[in-house]
């Protein structure tokens, strides 16, 4: 009973929180800064109404979300893969360590004429750059898991006779979930970025055709839609990432 009065308390501050500033923005930008600079909310929930009503927005958050779950799927199985194996196999780290680290740093801009060139400006070079940007905090969150796992976890499968396949998918896979965990996160929020760039760079579709197009004639209402959509795409992953941890590590929650 007691939790139950302190998840309604936040759930009430939360409500509050947010209703005060959509009424101070609203305030602000129809009395202090011109709506073309800074549009109030009730005008981005009509121009979200009428790109809705038109079918513009399905359309394109449709494109964006087929680049999207390709490029960021293919990130967390082959950043993975190479993040086990570099975790747990020295010389492979010593020689892919610089290249990973490389990329990493890497603007991704940089990389759209090449991308161009080799894969054209369709749905293949968009999927290319989606996974570029976000494969790499994979790879490093998961190898840094592998190489954190307590030695004492080891010593004691091995005690019990746990052969090798036991012992990597037993202890090792399940005491790295955790960064594997933060990797996914932050990799999530890089691939939102690749996946806006690759639509900017490529061929202008999905929601970021839609930011290009809205930002150059000066609608900055209907510019704000697509805008709140990937921020409200972003927080719906994230939540499903967050359910996904506490299937597969249930000891997680626990802890917390």
């Amino acid at each position: 009973m007691t939790r139950a009065k302190g998840r309604r308390k936040d759930l009430l501050i939360q409500v509050a929180t947010h209703a005060s500033v959509l009424i101070a923005w609203e305030l602000l930008s129809r009395f202090v800064i011109p709506p073309q600079f800074l549009p109030p909310p009730s005008a981005i929930a009509a121009a979200f109404v009428t790109t809705a009503r038109s079918g513009e927005l399905p359309r394109q958050l449709l494109q964006t979300a087929n680049v999207l779950l390709l490029g960021f799927g293919l990130a967390i199985v082959t950043g993975m893969a190479l993040g086990i194996a570099m975790g747990m196999f020295k010389p492979l780290r010593r020689v892919l360590d610089p290249y990973v680290n490389a990329f990493y740093a890497m603007p991704t801009v940089a990389m759209v004429p090449l991308v161009i060139i080799w894969l054209g400006l369709g749905f293949q070079a968009k999927v290319f750059l989606t996974w570029l940007v976000s494969v790499f905090p994979v790879v490093i969150n998961t190898q840094i898991g592998v190489m954190n796992v307590p030695p004492a976890f080891i010593e004691t499968a091995r005690a019990f006779g746990c052969d090798r396949w036991q012992l990597f998918r037993r202890v090792i896979l399940q005491a790295a979930i955790p960064f594997l965990i933060a990797g996914i996160r932050l990799a999530l929020g890089r691939a939102l970025v690749g996946v806006v760039v690759a639509e900017m760079f490529t061929a202008l579709t999905g929601l970021g055709s839609m930011i290009v197009f809205y930002g150059n004639t000066f609608r900055t209402a209907e510019l704000f839609v697509p805008m709140v959509v990937l921020a409200v795409l972003s927080i719906a992953l994230t939540n499903l990432i967050y359910r996904i941890e506490r299937w597969i590590a249930p000891w997680r929650q626990l802890q917390g």
